[in-house]
């Protein structure tokens, strides 16, 4: 379970609670714990008492959101939005909601109003961002997103994954390189890591080294067609 934490200074209705309150603590616990429906009930009976309080509400929504009621979960995240139209936390989580539903656009609506924010969440939401554009096919949007978000994140390599692709894709060939590299350094036995990087290296017209990264793919996944496909055409052997 992926486990979200909020911010004081962003969700500041907090400071309205008595955390010291038994049916508070017992909510926490009971939330914490992974008991969704029990934690339901008592964030319900919370909300009645603090009905603006947006702390209480986006537990209830992560709480639908674990039950896998997502429909209830947008709702709940739309409610803590309307209270605080700033709550990047909100935003971040309709996105990851709608994500999971299938409504894209609605999802990279969000994940945009996270990054046009100071959230600390941003960093996520670009990968969001980026995922959701490449997938639509807006690759010049997603290059920017994966981009950003490789400048924020540098220990993840999932940017250069799909990167390389968009650079693979619009045949610049040496932006992709740089960027397999880097990649198959940190995932040597990602087979297609290498298959890319073949394809790299033969759009650079390097064909021995594409040679090598074709085999290199047959090394680790010896029933790949397109590898023995490739070193065919290129080697003239039969495979």
């Amino acid at each position: 379970m992926a486990v979200y934490y909020i911010l004081k200074d962003e969700v500041n209705e907090m400071k309205e609670l008595n955390q010291a309150d038994p049916a508070y603590v017992e909510a926490m616990t009971l939330y914490m714990s992974g008991q969704w429906k029990e934690a339901e009930t008592a964030f319900l009976a919370l909300e009645k008492e603090y009905p603006e309080n947006t702390f209480l509400i986006l537990n209830l929504a992560q709480v639908y959101y674990s039950m896998g009621r997502l429909d209830d979960a947008i709702e709940k995240n739309l409610q803590a939005l309307e209270i605080n139209p700033n709550l990047g936390i909100a935003n971040y989580r309709l996105g990851v909601c709608y994500f999971r539903a299938g409504r894209l656009i609605r999802a990279l609506e969000s994940f945009n109003a996270v990054v046009a924010s100071s959230s600390q969440s941003h960093a996520m939401a670009r990968y969001f961002v980026g995922l959701i554009n490449y997938f639509l096919g807006n690759d010049s949007d997603a290059d920017v997103a994966f981009t950003e978000f490789r400048g924020i994140s540098k220990e993840s390599m999932i940017a250069n994954f799909f990167l390389a692709q968009i650079k693979l894709k619009n045949h610049d060939h040496q932006a992709a390189l740089v960027l397999l590299d880097e990649l198959a350094a940190e995932t040597p036995k990602f087979s297609e890591v290498h298959y890319m990087l073949g394809q790299a290296y033969y759009g650079l017209h390097q064909n021995q080294e594409a040679i090598r990264s074709f085999q290199k793919v047959l090394e680790i996944n010896p029933n790949d067609s397109r590898a023995k496909t490739k070193l065919t055409l290129m080697t003239d052997l039969d495979w």
